[in-house]
């Protein structure tokens, strides 16, 4: 035995959801075994439930904007015939995918002198000069008092002098005095 579900849908609801994120929810969860049917006649390889899920949820919005209630069409139906087609269309796309010619296909590791010229990022940091970095302020922070530690990090926060002073509640001089001694160290350890 077959039953049917019977959903309230009406101008109001359409205006609610449309206008209301919870309301939008609410009647999503409504129209959800449309979507969940789907799923399991047409299952999508390489999409989990919860991608097709807000697959779904994107239809949905579009098919509430777009529905027109003075056309007689039931919302449902709508929504289904339009998340159909979305549904199709990605099986189109994946199935586009598979018929790509082999001679197009190419590895990265196939040439990995030409990826390694072409597909550098210039404004990435070199991790050397990461780790370098990181082992000199590593060796400061131990040779640095805790003022002028508290000092290093500010700056490097990007604060002002006048600001670190204010926040460590001494004098600007001090500040100055302290980031010199820590410029001094960095320099030792650079060598």
């Amino acid at each position: 035995m077959v039953t049917k579900l019977i959903y309230k849908f009406d101008n109001a609801t359409l205006q609610a959801a449309q206008e209301n994120e919870d309301q939008f929810v609410t009647l999503f969860r409504q129209f959800a075994p449309v979507h969940l049917k789907l799923w399991r006649d047409y299952f999508l390889n390489d999409m989990e439930l919860t991608d097709w899920s807000q697959e779904a949820a994107l239809v949905f919005i579009k098919t509430l904007h777009r529905y027109e209630s003075g056309k007689r069409v039931p919302f449902g139906a709508f929504y289904k015939t339009n998340l159909r087609n979305h549904m199709f269309d990605l099986l189109r796309k994946k199935n586009a995918q598979k018929r790509i010619p082999e001679r197009l296909q190419t590895s990265f590791s196939a040439s990995p002198e030409y990826y390694a010229e072409t597909i550098q990022d210039h404004a990435a940091p070199n991790p050397l000069f990461c780790c370098e970095l990181t082992e000199r302020f590593q060796a400061v922070g131990a040779a640095c008092s805790r003022f002028e530690w508290q000092v290093l990090l500010a700056t490097l926060r990007q604060q002002t002098v006048p600001e670190i002073a204010q926040l460590l509640r001494v004098e600007e001089q001090q500040v100055q005095n302290a980031l010199l001694r820590c410029k001094r160290k960095y320099r030792r350890f650079q060598d």
